[in-house]
């Protein structure tokens, strides 16, 4: 049977064994990417944004225990937050991308010098043969662009890829994944913190809270007309300016862990809008066209 969306995830749920228990990390989670679509995923650190990027590539740890009632099969590729980390430092970075290929049967410099262009890197003939420590933080993002384009993948998974970089940078790599999306028709899910950059960037953005999707509207409608609290919250954060001690304000509260997840909306204890229903019963989705939350007092 055919998908009508390029890739269609149900009823996701990752657990990890904790404690001696199964515990999911990411619960129930439901969403779509369109073929050339650019899809945002945001939410604070230890929502589960990671794990669900790490599941679509294939990359959870074996400890990961994972289900879903339905997802089609899609070819992807992940741009992982720390360059450094992710390449290795003791091979050239030719030598890297071309593993990447190895499996095409026209295998050779020439593709990988061609990667190297089409990321925006200068000089690719003489890069091929350089090392990443002879990469500044920006060249090494692009190079991390090019491994995962090398398999020709129908969706990148950016998880953060502009986090280390400065402004100017972060601005330079959204433009290249922007016209990587035009030119070649490539679906994005673009995954940060940071809300500007996504409002900027995405066309429908998910918003994510203690292992589930709260919210999910084409970006203009969720930045415009926000409905679930935790959303409007971070939306309000994102347009305040640090205080006198040079401190961005924040939610008060925390995410709680998976062994604490609270009954009810997850959100609830740090809402400032709850009601005893919050706390009792787990909330339904509100369906509205494309935009969905849930919450009951919205």
């Amino acid at each position: 049977m055919p998908h009508d969306h390029l890739l269609d995830v149900s009823d996701l749920t990752i657990q990890y064994n904790i404690e001696g228990n199964l515990v999911p990390v990411v619960d129930r989670v439901s969403f779509y990417i369109d073929q050339g679509e650019i899809i945002g995923l945001v939410g604070e650190s230890g929502c589960g944004k990671t794990q669900i990027a790490l599941s679509q590539a294939r990359l959870l740890p074996k400890a990961a225990f994972i289900s879903q009632s339905s997802i089609n099969d899609v070819h992807s590729a992940m741009i992982f937050q720390d360059p450094l980390n992710a390449l290795n430092p003791v091979l050239k970075v030719g030598t890297q991308i071309l593993e990447g290929i190895k499996v095409k049967v026209n295998r050779n410099k020439g593709e990988v010098v061609r990667l190297l262009n089409a990321v925006g890197i200068d000089k690719p003939e003489k890069r091929y043969y350089q090392y990443p420590h002879e990469f500044s933080g920006g060249m090494r993002q692009r190079v991390l662009i090019a491994i995962a384009l090398a398999r020709d993948p129908d969706l990148l998974i950016a998880d953060e890829p502009t986090t280390a970089l400065d402004v100017t940078i972060q601005a330079q790599i959204i433009d290249l994944l922007k016209e990587l999306n035009d030119k070649q028709g490539v679906s994005i899910l673009f995954i940060s913190h940071d809300l500007s950059l996504v409002k900027s960037f995405a066309q429908r953005t998910m918003d994510m809270y203690a292992g589930r999707i709260v919210e999910s509207a084409p970006t203009d409608v969720l930045f415009s007309s926000p409905k679930h609290p935790y959303t409007k919250a971070l939306i309000q954060l994102s347009r305040m300016n640090k205080n006198n001690k040079g401190e961005f304000p924040s939610i008060p509260g925390v995410v709680p862990p998976p062994l604490e997840y609270p009954a009810g909306c997850r959100f609830h204890p740090r809402c400032p809008s709850a009601i005893q229903e919050c706390a009792e019963k787990e909330p339904d989705f509100v369906l509205k066209g494309e935009h969905s939350w849930a919450c009951p007092i919205t």
